[in-house]
Order: structure tokens, then C-alpha cells, then sequence
């Protein structure tokens, strides 16, 4: 629970709309349909086609993106992103949409999310406002819960399970 308030907490104070510094000296181009939805860094790629007679012939290899709705469990909402295959692991790895978008604000490791006008970084900055207003309000967006795997074995997690008052009433 720590952890993820100490990544909001830095990612309130430093939003801002213009790119990072270490962003700017990028020397591969981004194209645009990229910076439209959750591409986790995949953008279309020249090639070759290589046939039996070793003729090659030039072609592009496009990412795997799709239409895809995602439930956002602070927001309570089902978000919809032009999402590629490798985002939808990434987002499990990370243990959901909200830490998956959080987390890159921060550049955690998780993906890469561009500052500016698109589809996540739109909804990171929803999530962290929702955020920013339960914790004025004095409401527990994150509670600690129990969960067990498949051989019995008790892991505590962080996970949100809706927002909850402070004496255990839902809001």
C-alpha cells in the first residue's frame, strides 16, 4: 500500500504535459498510431519477405493491436484503449490497469506511456485525480487483502476492492 501511494504521491507533483528530458533525445521516431492507445513500445517495423528464390521484397510488420475495454478498479469503470497483446501481459504483470498506468508515469519498467493527449495518459491522470480526491476525503481507495494460490499458501497483496470508508462502510 506503501508503495503504490509513494508512486502516486511523486507522480502528483511531477505531472506535467510537456515530455520528460530523457524522452526528447530519442532517436528512433514514435509514429502516431503508437501514441494513440496502450502499445507497450510496439510500432510498425520494416522488413523483408523472403521467399524460397531469395528475392526480397520490402514489407511492414504491424503490432497486434486491438479494440480491447479494460476495468479500472479505482475509477470502477470499464476504459476503452486501442491495446496490443504485449500491453495485456504487461498490465497482468503489474497487477492491473491502475498500477500498470501509474507505474509508467514513472517509468517503473512496465511500458511506455507518452505525456500528452492520448488514451493512457489521459486515464493515468483520471486515476490519479480519483486517487488525489478519496485520499481528501479521507477514503481508502486501497485496502490490504488476503488471497491464496492454488496450493493454499497465504500472500498478502495490495489490491483494490473498491473504495471503503474508514469504519468498513462502502461509500
Amino acid at each position: 500500500m506503501s508503495f503504490l501511494r509513494s508512486i502516486v504521491a511523486t507522480s502528483t507533483r511531477n505531472i506535467s504535459t510537456t515530455q520528460p528530458s530523457h524522452l526528447a533525445t530519442q532517436i528512433r521516431n514514435v509514429s502516431n498510431r503508437s501514441k494513440r492507445g496502450l502499445y507497450n513500445g510496439r510500432d510498425i517495423r520494416a522488413g523483408n519477405n523472403v521467399p524460397f528464390s531469395l528475392k526480397k521484397t520490402k514489407r511492414t510488420f504491424k503490432p497486434n493491436v486491438f479494440k480491447k475495454r479494460i476495468y479500472s478498479e479505482i475509477l470502477q469503470e470499464m476504459l476503452p484503449f486501442h491495446v496490443t497483446t504485449s500491453a495485456l501481459r504487461s498490465i497482468d504483470k503489474a497487477g492491473g490497469l491502475d498500477q500498470y498506468l501509474i507505474a509508467n508515469g514513472g517509468n517503473k519498467g512496465y511500458g511506455y506511456i507518452q505525456a500528452g493527449n492520448n488514451e493512457g495518459w489521459l486515464a493515468r491522470e483520471r486515476i490519479l485525480q480519483k486517487i488525489q480526491e478519496c485520499d481528501n476525503k479521507g477514503v481508502h481507495v486501497l485496502e490490504k487483502v488476503v488471497m491464496k494460490d492454488e496450493h493454499g499458501n497465504v500472500k498478502e497483496t495490495n489490491v483494490s476492492m473498491g473504495m471503503r470508508m474508514s469504519n468498513g462502510s462502502k461509500n
